[in-house]
This record gives structure tokens, C-alpha cells and sequence, in this order.
């Protein structure tokens, strides 16, 4: 397992969602569709959810390339060797697996999964971060966050909040804050 602390003195800009209504999620491009709030892109190169400021679910497979967002919590789950994009509020959980790449900013009380042979970029408010297998995370905590990286997982932790160095708690368990 390689692990790499980083200082970061300027915090990031959490990433804006989208607008401000509580109507059902938009979807478009080739292989999107939504159910209520659940919405799935299969094998489409450029599918977007917008779910303004409600909570919704995507779910991304078959190579599928897509986005979503919104200012609630997004349950984002990508596979296979799909290119996924998200930004989410506070409560937020993603799930990065297979062959998939995951670039996602997130608010508070996130939670993050990244395994098998996934490339995750994280960047979240504060939350809780798993990295295993042979994944590769990159992690940017604003504010408290634990990463934990198993097996032969590569991680890069930055606390971008008081520009401090992540705290090593245990073997392969890092965190900005209290361990």
C-alpha cells in the first residue's frame, strides 16, 4: 500500500450544484432515463442529471460516461469502466467499482467507495472515504474526514481546512481532524 500525506493551505471551492426547485430529476443524453427520483444512464457517452435541490440516485453502467448533480444528497453509483462526474450536498454516498472513474465533490456526513480497479477523485465537506483492492483515491478534505485504505490501494490524503497534514490513526487509516 503507498500512501501520501499532502498540505494543502487554500481550501477549494466546494463545486455548485444546480438550481433551486424541487421538481423531478432532468436527465439527458443517449441512455439516460429516470424513475421518480432514481435515474440510470446505460452505455451512454453524455448523460446529465439534474436534480436541483432534491435528493436523487444515479446509477452509471456500461461505459456509460455521465454527470449529476444537485445541492441534496446524490447516491452515485458507478461500474464497470464508466466515466462518472457528481456533485452532491450533505449525506451523499458514492460507490466507484470495477473499472470506473469517479470524479465527485461532496458536502457533509459523505460517504465514499472506491474499489477493485477504480480511479477516485474525491473531494468532500467532511465524511468518511474506503479505498481497496487495487483502487487509486486522491482525497481533498475541507473540513474532518477518515480515509481508509486497504489491500494494495494507492491513496493521496490533503486536508485543505487548516492546512495540516492527515493524521496516520492505524495502519492504512488516515484522517483530517480527530482520529
Amino acid at each position: 500500500m503507498k500512501i501520501t500525506f499532502a498540505s494543502v493551505s487554500i481550501a477549494l471551492l466546494f463545486g455548485a450544484a444546480c438550481g433551486s426547485d424541487s421538481s423531478a430529476p432532468t436527465c439527458t443524453g443517449t441512455g439516460c432515463t429516470c424513475a421518480d427520483s432514481a435515474c440510470a444512464c446505460a452505455a451512454g457517452t453524455d448523460c446529465k442529471t439534474q436534480c436541483g435541490d432534491s435528493a436523487c440516485s444515479l446509477a452509471c453502467s456500461t461505459a456509460a460516461k455521465c454527470e449529476g448533480n444537485t445541492t441534496d444528497a446524490l447516491a452515485l453509483t458507478c461500474g464497470d469502466t464508466s466515466q462518472c462526474k457528481g456533485a452532491g450536498g450533505d449525506g451523499s454516498t458514492v460507490a466507484c467499482g470495477a473499472m470506473s472513474n469517479c470524479d465527485v465533490k461532496l458536502g457533509a456526513s459523505a460517504a465514499v467507495t472506491c474499489s477493485m480497479d477504480a480511479e477516485c477523485k474525491v473531494q468532500v465537506e467532511s465524511g468518511t472515504i474506503i479505498c481497496s483492492d487495487a483502487a487509486n483515491c486522491d482525497v481533498k478534505c475541507i473540513g474532518n474526514c477518515k480515509a481508509t485504505c486497504t489491500g494494495s490501494s494507492e491513496c493521496t490524503v490533503a486536508c485543505t481546512d487548516a492546512g495540516t497534514a492527515a493524521t496516520m490513526c492505524s495502519a492504512g487509516v488516515f484522517a483530517c481532524g480527530p482520529c
